[in-house]
C-alpha cells in the first residue's frame, strides 16, 4: 500500500520541480535560436564546442514609443531619399528648430535629435557627436562627458554633412521637414516632409488650451483646440 502511496507523490514532487525551474529561469530561451561563437582556447580539447544561442523574440528588444517610431520613419525616408552622401562621410545630427524661430527648440525637438542619431546608426552611417566635451567631469551627482557648453566642445569635427530639421505646429498637429545638407556647398542631398496628429504623439502634443500665448500676448479661443497644439514643456 506504501508504494502506491509513495508513487504519486513522487511524480508530483518532480513535476513541480520541472515547472519551479521552468518559470524561475527568465532567461532560458527556446524556439528558433540565433547561433553566437562560444568556442574559447580555455574549453577542455576534445569536446565538441557547443554555441550560445537565444530567441531574439523572446529576449526582445528596447522598447520604443511612437516618437522613437517617428524619428526610424523620417531616418528610413531621408536614407531612401539620399542621392551622394556615402555611409563613411562624417554626418552630424543638429537639433530640430521651430520653423520661425531658427534658436529655439522644445521637448519633442531634444528628443527627436537624439532618435534621429540612433535610427541613422542603424544604417550604418558614420555619426559624429558634437555633445562629447573634451573632458569628463566628476562631481557628487555623478561623472558627466556631455555638454552644450561650447567652450567645453572640440571646434575642429571633420564633419562633411549635417541633418538639419525644423518644426511648425498647426491646430491639428506638427509639421516636421527634415534634411541632409553638405556642409561644403550648402547643397541639400536629400529631403523629407511629414505631419504628426496630435493623437500620434500624446506624450508630447496635447490640444490647446482655450487661452494661449504667442509672442508674448493671450489669446482667448471659444473652446479648447481651436488654437495650435500644445508641446510638452512650453512655456505659456
Amino acid at each position: 500500500m506504501r508504494q502506491f502511496i509513495l508513487l504519486p507523490i513522487a511524480l508530483l514532487m518532480a513535476a513541480c520541480a520541472s515547472e519551479t525551474s521552468k518559470s524561475g529561469d527568465e532567461l532560458t530561451y527556446t524556439g528558433q535560436p540565433t547561433d553566437t561563437n562560444s568556442w574559447f582556447m580555455s574549453e577542455p580539447e576534445g569536446q565538441t564546442p557547443k554555441a550560445l544561442s537565444y530567441d531574439i523574440e523572446k529576449v526582445g528588444l528596447a522598447p520604443k514609443s511612437q516618437v522613437n517610431t517617428l524619428a526610424e520613419k523620417i531616418v528610413n525616408e531621408l536614407v531612401l531619399q539620399n542621392d551622394s552622401l556615402r555611409s563613411d562621410q562624417p554626418l552630424l545630427v543638429t537639433t530640430p528648430v521651430k520653423i520661425d524661430a531658427f534658436s529655439q527648440t522644445d521637448a519633442l525637438g531634444l528628443q527627436l535629435q537624439q532618435g534621429f542619431v540612433a535610427a541613422f546608426h542603424a544604417h550604418e552611417f558614420n555619426l559624429v557627436d558634437m555633445n562629447v566635451a573634451n573632458a569628463i567631469r566628476a562631481t557628487e551627482q555623478g561623472e558627466f562627458i556631455l555638454s552644450r557648453d561650447w567652450k567645453l566642445l572640440p571646434s575642429d569635427l571633420p564633419v562633411s554633412h549635417v541633418v538639419v530639421s525644423t518644426m511648425a505646429t498647426t491646430t491639428q498637429g506638427v509639421v516636421l521637414n527634415a534634411r541632409i545638407v553638405n556642409v561644403t556647398n550648402n547643397r541639400v542631398v536629400s529631403a523629407v516632409q511629414t505631419f504628426v496628429h496630435t493623437d500620434s504623439l500624446p506624450g508630447y502634443l496635447s490640444p490647446s488650451n482655450k487661452v494661449t500665448s504667442e509672442n508674448g500676448l493671450l489669446y482667448r479661443n471659444e473652446q479648447s483646440g481651436d488654437g495650435k497644439v500644445a508641446v510638452l514643456g512650453e512655456k505659456l
